[in-house]
């Protein structure tokens, strides 16, 4: 007798368990391709998303090949002093990755495993138990593909570097997601023995943020080397990091010859020990996936039940304070703004964009500029060129929390708009929610940058409103864009605005701080006294055109502001 399930495949008589599980994972496995693939190719707007996604692509596409091509380069540079230390750079590189990608999905394999949007429909399924484990492997591998894609760029730009045979190309990368997916494998199993502990969860969200820290090399090696040839240089990476590297690998050119990495830098470069090496990496590989079946049987309904249904500690001692609760604000814009900040302090998700925003890309630019590369300018050019990170930490971290406090609402806002609220107010809310964050965090660094070059009173006043000024355009611009594009309909858990939402916040933002900036950069120059002569003739004519690109470019925000009310007013749920 055939019998057909709606996840499952065909069950056919005499079949094995085996084999049964193998089809139902790879169903899954390509179920959620399909959903992904549907999600940019169907439905209304697809064109804005096909769009958005090919720039993605491309974007990322670049980042990762400016990142193999600079790993490439420092490896090849290592090589002209210290062969040895490049030798040892792949087994170094895939013992980095493979641990950064155990950190990585220890901060998102519980979502996987407890509190995914189709766990109940997985549960109730006749989907094999061994199914559900790999598919949540998969899965949580899955969201380390921004390191996967760097170590295969890097992989690549190694090989070039030291001019390997061809066939080191194919089974380096076949290493890599090896070593990749057995990490996943073992954060997830790490995430089944932590959910049975009090501090289980809060654990995981500081390994998130550990995960976000360790990326920060790989965003310093994304950014262009200039030149060409032996004469190339890194503009982030000077002599002395290259000699601290190259020092690190030649100590784990010595590393004990029992490490799995080790053992696949034999395989990938086809060494004498190649075969010594797959028959231990083998061992190792089922020695990990027996540990880990028995730890899925014996934890997982624990763990699900807990995560689930468990209430929180602190839900009975709060009981007796309902009783003197204060009242809710009168004022819905402080309602929300109420809202948005416990569900930041209380949603690691919201809480890890944030971080990302700072560590990942502003961190490396003003690690950059810490380093005083103005000392030799006079005083007044050496402060306000010290305060380049600043107009460009508030477009970055604006820009992406601006957008994510409108995102956010998700479905809600069909209730906002059935609300006695104005769309004018809830806008307000979200304007004032995201401006709260980016003002903190612009204001701090403008005060320690100013006060690490002992700016005057008067310097750091006007450094302050700029910054204000700044921090309020990002933002509103952030909102505003949102409201164009954002998709208050997906699935996603963090309900970003998207690639296309990005591309139209982005444009709104790059025009007001090009034009703002330049706008402050001339004035500040005319003050200094450094205008060239030459220039001075088109003095009058730069005052007034940009003077009007700043004003044309905030007349553009609240164009797209009015536009964005618009349409959440005639918003509609399907």
């Amino acid at each position: 007798m055939r019998r057909t399930y709606a996840i499952s495949v065909p069950l056919e008589r005499g079949e094995t368990a085996r084999v049964r599980a193998r089809s139902a994972l790879a169903l899954l496995i390509w179920q959620r391709i399909r959903l992904g693939w549907n999600r940019i190719t169907r439905g209304p707007g697809r064109g804005r998303r096909e769009l958005g996604a090919a720039f993605m692509v491309v974007f990322i596409a670049g980042f990762f090949g400016f990142a193999g091509l600079n790993t490439g380069w420092l490896v090849e540079r290592i090589g002209r002093t210290d062969q040895t230390a490049a030798e040892a750079s792949i087994a170094a590189l895939l013992a980095a990755i493979s641990f950064l990608t155990l950190v990585t999905s220890l901060g998102s394999a519980f979502h996987h495993l407890f509190l995914a949007p189709d766990l109940e429909l997985l549960l109730a399924a006749p989907v094999p138990p061994r199914s559900f484990l790999w598919l949540k492997v998969f899965e949580t591998w899955r969201d380390s593909v921004h390191v996967l894609l760097f170590q295969a760029a890097a992989l690549i730009g190694i090989g070039q570097a030291l001019h390997v045979p061809p066939a080191y190309y194919p089974l380096a990368e076949l290493m890599g997601i090896l070593l990749t997916l057995g990490a996943s494998l073992i954060g997830v199993t790490f995430t089944l023995i932590l959910a049975r502990l009090r501090l289980g969860e809060p654990l995981l969200g500081v390994v998130r943020l550990i995960s976000i820290l360790l990326f920060v090399p790989i965003g310093l090696l994304g950014v262009p080397t200039l030149g060409f040839g032996r004469g190339r240089f890194s503009p982030v990476l000077g002599q002395g990091s290259v000699e601290a590297v190259a020092t690190s690998l030649h100590d784990l050119a010595s590393t004990p010859a029992w490490l799995p990495t080790r053992w696949a830098t034999n395989i990938a470069l086809v060494q004498p020990e190649a075969l010594t090496s797959t028959v231990l990496l083998v061992a190792l590989a089922v020695v990990v996936v027996g540990i880990s079946h028995v730890t899925f049987d014996g934890l997982f309904q624990f763990g699900w039940e807990r995560a689930r249904f468990a209430a929180p500690r602190s839900a009975i001692r709060a009981m007796p304070r309902l009783k003197t609760a204060k009242r809710p604000p009168r004022n819905p814009v402080l309602g929300l703004l109420q809202k948005d900040w416990r569900t930041l302090v209380r949603d690691p998700r919201w809480r890890t964009g944030a971080v990302i925003s700072l560590v990942a890309l502003g961190l490396p630019v003003v690690a950059v500029v810490t380093g005083d590369p103005f000392a030799r300018l006079a005083p007044g050019a050496r402060f306000w060129l010290g305060l380049v990170p600043v107009p460009y930490l508030a477009y970055i971290f604006g820009s992406q929390q601006g957008a994510a406090t409108l995102a956010y609402e998700g479905r809600n806002i069909a209730l906002l708009r059935a609300a006695p609220v104005g769309m004018g107010r809830v806008v307000l809310a979200k304007v004032l929610g995201g401006l709260g964050m980016v003002l903190g965090v612009t204001l701090l660094l403008t005060l320690v940058l100013s006060m690490s070059r002992s700016a005057q009173p008067v310097e750091l006043i006007e450094a302050l409103l700029a910054a204000t000024w700044l921090s309020i355009g990002a933002t509103v611009a952030a909102v505003a864009g949102a409201a164009l594009t954002v998709d208050f309909e997906s699935d996603n858990p963090q309900r970003r605005v998207g690639c296309m939402g990005t591309i139209v916040t982005s444009l709104l933002s790059v025009f007001f701080f090009g034009t703002n900036t330049a706008l402050f950069g001339w004035a500040v120059l005319r003050a200094l006294g450094g205008v060239p002569r030459p220039v001075l003739v088109f003095a009058p004519v730069l005052d007034f055109g940009l003077a009007a690109l700043a004003v044309l470019s905030v007349v553009a925000i609240a164009w797209a502001a009015h536009l964005g009310l618009k349409r959440l007013a005639g918003w509609e749920a399907s």
